[in-house]
């Protein structure tokens, strides 16, 4: 266990300032704002300083069921090492023992396998890995090591227990990511009538850290591992699909499921790990729908993986699809993709597809179960109990307004605000005490202000504890962006800051030491909340983000990341505002949590945009009466008084629209509709209707009379539309006029044919306004910002470093990945839609593109990028000083390797002599494996040509 630090008071260096326990208010453990320590150098040695309850309501309420799900097949000796030798002796022998041959079954936890004879039983495959499937023989009987988790099967709520049906395999993985057994709520919610057989849908509703995941977790790897069929797993953002990938490889790492047989004649038992694919804009995964198992998807993916499922006729493989954040359902931007997902699974009633919804923020849980057609369930049990607070004028109060503490006001300048005076005390109070904080801000400007503020009050640590956090500043400085300089000052004092302005490399490391205990302070952004799972001790609220409050759903995802089960005994969290917000804050939190809305209603933007447009792709809907239908399975429809009477205009408004666009036409004589070439190329690529014909028209002209001079004019083209419309983009013209005039004859003649004009360039560099008040004005500004960023990904590929491009755009290094990454994603699907228009030759131009944009290099490094690490200056470096190729790296040492990644340092640090020693130890470690890569690179290809 980490240290504590040094809780000893400091003298005030004002005087003015009485001792720490003088100022502390009785029965409160909350210290006023401390003075700042002396500079923080390398620290001499300190001495080291020493019945919750739930509540849960459901409907449909059913005892938890000893059904034959559960039923274990009968017991079979596991098969040691004599008995393996035996049956390789017999193998040898030709078969002996009667000359029954012997195929062998899935391996159990421990890697052995166990043996079944080929005659015995005609369903044997079925028998352990069909509908009724249940553990494997090897699973049944625990060998003496077997942790007291699996033991544990007389006890309902322990994983093990026979009446979930999971492996050995299954349940051993939980245990070794600490789940062993369930909540009562988790076993209540999973023995509703119906729900582990697959007959039933369910919604319900928990808190957060409630263990809500863990009940679809169970419900998907029952589908995948027994039943094997495919499951969806769909959530809101990026970062939460990388976390839940990670952690559903580590849970099934041992499992080993059935490779489907090719015919009655194949007699082999072949076995895999499942596969489990992230997929989300700018995804480097190549597996198709065929191969995977386990699909954990952005809305946007998932709509499309369906998608191509419905078309491909392979969507009968779809066992379950879990919506996580179902919330989610009234987001303006995406509400309305998932309301459609849903929407599509409910007009395939015949294939058996279950359907499980959850989060921690509904209202109307009655309302969505009835249009899911599912059961539902509503629990209000924490398992970490929660303390609240409201904040102002320097008071504590509970949020039933009784006063909790005071917090001293300070003499010091820099904490003469009440508000900045209470989150320097509170934060102090919490890491004294060897507890995480998380500082909620309402702008990355403020997340960096105030953590570099609360670094003059943190307190001294020992030796130890000062070696952690410089290790993470050495993993900082080894990014391919360099050391921030702020988090260069902030890190070494225990204090962090997390938002969308940091690359992806930095926060997952900020993430990692804020896990291990190594930072204890971590200021971040409102999206963070629902992005990352970092739950700490205490929560520090600002109510704003941006100019405006917090929603009420937002706020409570905040507040529920106080309290980490495991190591704390409470949660507390502090909403801190100021007097004259008071008003609007108390509002706020009495505020109801709003009921969830579908995104289809007000006018016919999201009815033409999607609905009717893939009903009609998908042939879901093909005709007056099944668009009827397909309507009815929306949550608009269940929402709306006299639904019909309400959307039939609509829809007959957005199917005129559609085919303006020519997007759809109509047979009249069998009255049927039909999407156009144009129409199914939009729905396959995830555009919308007014991307999909702007992209047509793009690429359409594009195609006449392609500039391949330069690569401005394909840079240009796969530049994500939707980067053009967000307001996050604003033109510098006076820096777009510098990029523009760089630009030689042929980069000139792409940005003319694009219709960006130089001449208009140099006009609004001087003062001019583009006015966005026309079809004609909004098109064309979409063009000169489409342009603008297109030029940012054009350093890009010509190998500027990240934090370089950011530089010189004066934008956050975060946006500028982030873009590369949404990028790549645009790529793919532009190229999806080129395929479908016939246009072959475009799609294969995108993709060699994707792969530079993804490589950060020119096509002479492409072969030479494919080695971890060797990416951008690093790989430009190892091929100016000789090693050109992956056979060249392949010969090198790891001590030349090592000199040239120290080249390839973006940023020296200023630290000790002894910290650059560190510093190579950690690039040497890094060469260490670049060499032993590039040596089985090499090897690939080798083989991979004497196939050919």
């Amino acid at each position: 266990m980490e240290n504590r630090s040094s809780t000893r008071p400091r003298a005030s260096l004002s005087g003015e300032h009485p001792n720490l326990r003088e100022r502390q208010l009785p029965n409160s453990n909350i210290p006023p704002p401390p003075l700042p320590p002396p500079p923080l150098p390398p620290p001499p040695h300190h001495q080291q300083s020493s019945s919750t309850t739930y509540h849960a309501k459901r409907t449909n309420p059913e005892p938890i069921s000893n059904s034959s799900s559960g039923a274990l097949p009968p017991k079979r000796p596991r098969t040691g090492s004599e008995e393996q030798r035996q049956w390789q002796n017999r193998r040898t022998d030709g078969g002996g023992g009667g000359g029954r041959g012997e195929i062998k079954v899935a391996p159990d936890w421990s890697g052995n396998e166990t043996t079944d004879h080929e005659g015995e039983d005609q369903h044997q495959r079925e028998r352990y890995f069909g509908f009724s499937s249940t553990p494997t023989s090897s699973a049944l009987m625990p060998p003496p090591s077997t942790p007291q988790i699996y033991r544990d099967t007389q006890n309902e709520y322990s994983l093990a227990h026979p009446k979930w049906g999971l492996r050995r395999e299954v349940v051993m993985g939980f245990s070794h990511c600490g789940i062993e057994q369930m909540y009562p709520w988790q076993a209540e919610c999973l023995g509703m009538g119906g729900l582990l057989a697959g007959e039933s849908n369910v919604v319900y509703t928990a808190p957060t850290s409630a263990g809500k995941s863990l009940v679809a977790d169970i419900l998907a790897i029952r589908k995948v591992v027994n039943e094997r069929r495919k499951a969806i797993i769909v959530l809101p953002y990026i970062a939460i699909v990388q976390e839940k990938t990670k952690f559903l490889k580590r849970v099934l790492e041992k499992v080993r499921v059935a490779v489907p047989k090719r015919g009655r004649w194949d007699k082999v038992n072949l076995w895999k790990q499942p596969n489990i694919v992230g997929f989300h804009g700018g995804s480097t995964a190549r597996m198709g729908w065929k191969e995977l198992d386990i699909a954990v998807c952005t809305i946007e993916k998932a709509n499309a993986l369906i998608n191509g499922a419905i078309e491909d006729r392979t969507v009968d493989q779809l066992g379950i699809v879990v919506f996580d954040e179902l919330h989610m359902l009234d987001d303006d931007n995406r509400g309305y993709i998932l309301e459609l997902l849903a929407t599509k699974l409910l007009c395939m009633a015949e294939e058996n597809i279950q359907i499980v919804g959850m989060s921690a923020t509904l209202s109307n849980v009655k309302v969505l179960a009835t249009w899911l057609k599912a059961q539902f369930y509503e629990c209000a049990f924490r398992p970490i109990p929660l303390q609240e607070h409201l904040v102002y004028d320097n008071n504590v109060y509970s949020y039933d307004e009784k006063l909790v503490a005071k917090l001293p006001p300070s003499k010091l300048k820099e904490l003469k605000d009440p508000v900045t005076n209470a989150i320097v005390s509170l934060a102090y109070g919490a890491v004294i005490e060897d507890h995480g904080v998380l500082v909620f801000c309402e702008s990355r400007r403020r997340c960096e202000d105030v953590g570099k503020l609360l670094t003059k009050f943190m307190p001294v640590v020992d030796e130890e504890v000062w070696e952690k956090r410089m290790e993470v500043v050495r993993d900082l400085a080894t990014t391919s962006t360099g050391l921030d300089f702020t988090l260069e000052k902030t890190v070494p004092a225990g204090v962090a800051f997390h938002h969308a302005g940091l690359t992806t490399e930095e926060r997952d490391i900020i993430a990692e030491s804020y896990d291990q205990g190594a930072i204890k302070v971590i200021c971040c952004t409102a999206t963070m909340a629902a992005g990352v799972n970092l739950p700490a001790r205490r929560v520090i609220i600002s109510p704003r983000m941006g100019r405006d409050f917090l929603s009420p759903t937002m706020l409570k995802q905040m507040r529920g990341r106080a309290g980490r089960k495991g190591r704390d005994t409470h949660g507390e969290n502090y909403l801190c505002c100021r007097k004259e917000d008071l008003a609007p804050v108390k509002e706020l939190l009495n505020a109801p949590m709003p009921s969830i809305q579908s995104c289809l209603g007000g006018e016919t933007a999201c009815l033409k945009r999607w609905a009717l447009l893939e009903g009609i792709a998908t042939k879901l809907a093909t005709s007056t009466d099944s668009l009827n239908e397909y309507m009815r399975a929306t949550l608009i429809y269940h929402t709306t008084p006299e639904p019909m009477k309400h959307l039939k205009p609509k829809i007959l408004n957005a199917i005129e629209y559609l085919k303006e666009m020519k997007l759809i036409s109509e047979d009249r004589t069998h009255g049927y509709f039909h999407a156009t070439k144009i129409g199914n190329a939009t729905v396959a690529s995830g555009f919308g209707p007014e991307e999909g014909v702007f992209l047509h028209d793009e690429l359409s002209r594009a195609l006449m009379n392609f500039n391949l001079e330069s690569d401005m004019h394909i840079v240009y083209q796969f530049t994500p539309l939707h980067s053009s419309t967000t307001a996050s983009v604003d033109i510098d013209w006076k820096l777009m006029r510098e990029e523009v005039e760089k630009l030689d004859e042929s980069g000139i003649r792409a940005a003319t044919f694009v219709g960006v004009n130089p001449a208009f360039v140099n006009k609004m560099a001087q003062g001019g306004t583009l006015r966005e008040d026309s079809p004609q004005n909004i098109s064309k500004a979409r063009v000169y910002r489409r342009f603008y960023v297109s030029l940012m990904l054009r350093e890009l590929l010509n190998e500027k470093p990240v934090h370089v491009v950011a530089a010189n755009y004066n934008i956050a290094r975060g946006f500028i990945q982030q873009l590369s990454t949404t990028c790549k994603g645009f790529a793919t699907t532009s190229g999806t839609f080129c395929k479908v228009m016939g246009w072959t030759g475009l799609a294969v131009l995108l993709e060699h593109y994707s792969w530079r944009l993804d490589m950060g290099v020119r096509a002479d490094l492409m072969s030479l990028a494919r080695i971890p690490f060797v990416k951008s200056v690093t790989a430009r470096i190892f091929h100016e000083n000789g090693l050109k190729s992956v056979e060249a790296v392949s010969a090198s040492n790891v001590e030349a390797l090592m000199k040239l990644l120290e080249l390839a340092q973006p940023k020296k640090l200023r630290l000790r002599e002894a910290e650059m020693g560190k510093m190579r130890g950690r690039l040497e470690k890094r060469a260490g494996i670049i060499l032993e890569a590039a040596v089985a690179i090499y090897e690939q290809d080798c083989r991979d040509a004497a196939e050919e």
